[in-house]
């Protein structure tokens, strides 16, 4: 299980941008670590399987909705734990349940929030309670979200199947390997190698 953006291919699809929900879920009491990843996971594994059904219906609206709702619901569940447990690292919920909330925030299309986790998983990454791939993704995000080149070229534009601009180029094959991740070139051939298979 890793962070990834494997909704390129459902962003890409007609009215593929996610919505936003009108009201806010009720407030949760404290949880459990084990109850905080179990949430964690399920959300993830939700959104998992309604974006595979999606992309593999592209015709059907009603699956795409399903997406958008599934997505803003668990960005506003994300942000309650968030505001009352801090951010889950890999050390408090387990390597699995912190990369569900990963991606969760990744998809979530709410800037406010989702700049303002950067800061609280630099501070886990730093600490050695994320592995530095997490603080990547989330750099790059907020990076693109406020209009600046990114550095790891991890956030893809879905229309054009290529990352966003990228800050100093010559040396992202460096700055990857430095936080874990592959060659941006054998990601994006990885990318384009899915996309064919579902013409």
């Amino acid at each position: 299980m890793t962070p990834h953006m494997t909704n390129e291919a459902f962003a890409a699809l007609p009215g593929g941008k996610d919505l936003r929900l009108a009201q806010a879920p009720s407030e949760m009491a404290p949880e459990s670590t084990e109850t905080l990843a179990s949430r964690l996971l399920q959300m993830y594994t939700r959104d998992e399987s309604l974006t595979r059904e999606a992309v593999a219906m592209p015709a059907a609206a009603h699956r795409r909705v399903a997406v958008q709702k599934a997505r803003a619901e668990h960005g506003q569940v994300l942000e309650v734990i968030v505001r009352e447990n801090g951010w889950p690292s890999s050390e408090a919920v387990g390597e699995e349940a912190s990369i569900a909330a990963l991606t969760i925030l990744l998809h979530a299309d709410d800037p406010a929030f989702q700049l303002s986790c950067e800061q609280l998983v630099r501070a886990t990454v730093h600490a050695g309670e994320s592995p530095a791939i997490h603080g990547a993704y989330v750099e790059d995000l907020c990076a693109v979200l406020q209009g600046r080149r990114q550095r790891y070229g991890t956030q893809i534009d879905p229309k054009l199947l290529r990352p966003h601009p990228i800050d100093d180029p010559e040396h992202i094959t460096e700055r990857r390997r430095a936080v874990g991740l592959p060659p941006l070139a054998d990601e994006i051939a990885q990318l384009l190698a899915t996309q064919r298979r579902r013409l």
